[in-house]
């Protein structure tokens, strides 16, 4: 008998050592708990992971090592677990011993007895930390991607929405030109991954498309300049309304017309240079239109910059001036030769409020602005950065500001709750699915989706003049 026991506990002492050697050898963190959820065993992996020791993890220690944001919900969850005897399944970061937090998928299944009873629990804590991020990528990716469609799919309406025509066929022919004009820019950010795109590229992509190509008759000078994406996007449709204009009965109208176009970049600011040739010019074209006040609105109040024309016998000479950081330049403002444009407000009196427009995509800006001032109300704006906004509400104090939420950016939070402080009512204009992180002081506020309906727009506007007139 004595033999047997001894072979008994070799035995036992051999499959100790085999599950202690197979345990350490897997590459989760392992553990063992009493009945009751009181751990009192882990594998080398978990002491490695954690630089900690089992008097400090025996029984609930393992606290310790959990963030605080999530120890909480994790006890909770853990103790209904054990009390039910269900199996555990949770997700949540542990710290290492060199502090650093990985995101461990979590498991535990009930080791029972013959009659059913729970003997003790094993788990494993598997890292997925890399996974975790790679999906949060892919989640942030597809967010990214569906917010610039709805921008896009917004300029184009607004495109469709603001083009005045006399026909069917000119208005096509404008509103194809100009999604054309976006198009082309959104491929040169494209091919950069939205990093920026190159000014003479840029340009000539935009001129392409009036030139045959038979004898050369546009010709380019200048330096690389890198366009940041916003500036890039409003360059392109000014170049293309000039070059638009050039063709109809301009210097690429002609066989024989020249269109010379230079720049270079001084202190911050790009001076270009549109120099027609070879025109001889009857009547001076018309300077009203959309193409004018888009080419003008482009150029003052959305590349913070300025239009010199001078339409002579031999064509149009004409210098552009546009920053190409409108957050950090420095550059003084010169005083335009061109008469400021009006913006578009009620024809007819009204007693409405008057409206604050924070929008950074421009054509997306002037239709808000169109639509807004149609239905009767004031509008202020619109402008295009925070800082635009808070020196326009120094001036003028609207008593609704439709806020894009997200500002090249930059978001728009803590604007909205300064202007609330204020008084203001707030709707959000926002080419996301939803805004993540909105203060709670912003929760009840309308928040109009890109591209936008007309009636989901004016209701929202009056669902924000209905709480005005409840705290008069």
């Amino acid at each position: 008998m004595p033999h047997r026991f001894d072979a008994l506990r070799k035995d036992a002492a051999s499959m100790e050592a085999a599950f202690h050697t197979l345990a350490n050898s897997i590459p989760q963190l392992a553990w063992m708990a009493q009945p009751d959820g009181s751990i009192f065993w882990y594998n080398q992996r978990w002491y490695d992971y954690t630089g900690t020791t089992i008097d400090e993890m025996t029984g609930w220690g393992w606290k310790s090592v959990h963030h605080p944001d999530h120890v909480d919900r994790v006890s909770a969850k853990f103790s209904e677990v054990f009390a039910t005897g269900e199996p555990w399944e949770d997700l949540f970061p542990i710290r290492s011993h060199r502090g650093e937090y990985r995101w461990f998928l979590s498991r535990a299944l009930p080791i029972r007895d013959e009659n059913g009873k729970i003997q003790r629990w094993f788990g494993t804590n598997t890292d997925v930390t890399d996974q975790k991020k790679s999906e949060e990528r892919q989640t942030l990716l597809m967010r990214e991607i569906d917010h610039r469609a709805k921008n896009a799919l917004s300029v184009a309406q607004a495109v469709v929405s603001l083009t005045k025509a006399d026909n069917v066929e000119s208005y096509k022919a404008s509103v194809e030109g100009r999604i054309a004009s976006l198009a082309r820019a959104h491929s040169l950010l494209a091919a950069s991954r939205w990093d920026g795109a190159d000014l003479k590229m840029l340009i000539r992509d935009e001129i392409s498309p009036y030139d045959d190509g038979v004898e050369k008759r546009t010709f380019l000078d200048g330096p690389s300049i890198i366009l940041e994406p916003s500036t890039a996007q409003s360059l392109a449709l000014i170049v293309h309304e000039l070059a638009t204009n050039a063709a109809k009965y301009g210097a690429l109208s002609l066989p024989d017309g020249r269109l010379d176009v230079s720049w270079e970049l001084k202190q911050g600011e790009i001076e270009l240079l549109w120099n027609e040739s070879g025109v001889a010019l009857d009547d001076l074209p018309s300077q009203t239109g959309f193409g004018t006040t888009l080419l003008d609105r482009l150029i003052r109040e959305f590349a913070e910059g300025e239009l010199h024309r001078d339409w002579t016998n031999d064509g149009l000479k004409a210098r552009l001036y546009i920053r190409t950081n409108r957050e950090n330049s420095k550059v003084p403002t010169r005083k335009s030769d061109q008469t400021p444009l009006k913006p578009a407000q009620p024809s007819h009196s009204t007693n409405l409020p008057s409206v604050l427009i924070v929008e950074d995509e421009v054509l997306t800006a002037m239709d808000l602005e169109y639509r807004i001032a149609e239905a009767g109300y004031r509008v202020i704006g619109p402008v295009g950065t925070v800082d635009e906004a808070r020196a326009a509400i120094e001036k003028d104090l609207p008593k609704i500001a439709l806020l894009d939420g997200n500002l090249g950016g930059v978001k728009s939070f803590d604007l909205a709750m300064d202007l609330r402080v204020s008084g203001v009512e707030i709707v959000f204009c926002t080419g996301y699915e939803e805004l993540e992180n909105l203060p709670d002081g912003l929760g009840d506020c309308p928040i109009v989706s890109k591209p936008f309906r007309d009636e989901v727009l004016m209701d929202a506007l009056r669902t924000a003049r209905e709480k005005l007139e409840q705290l008069q």
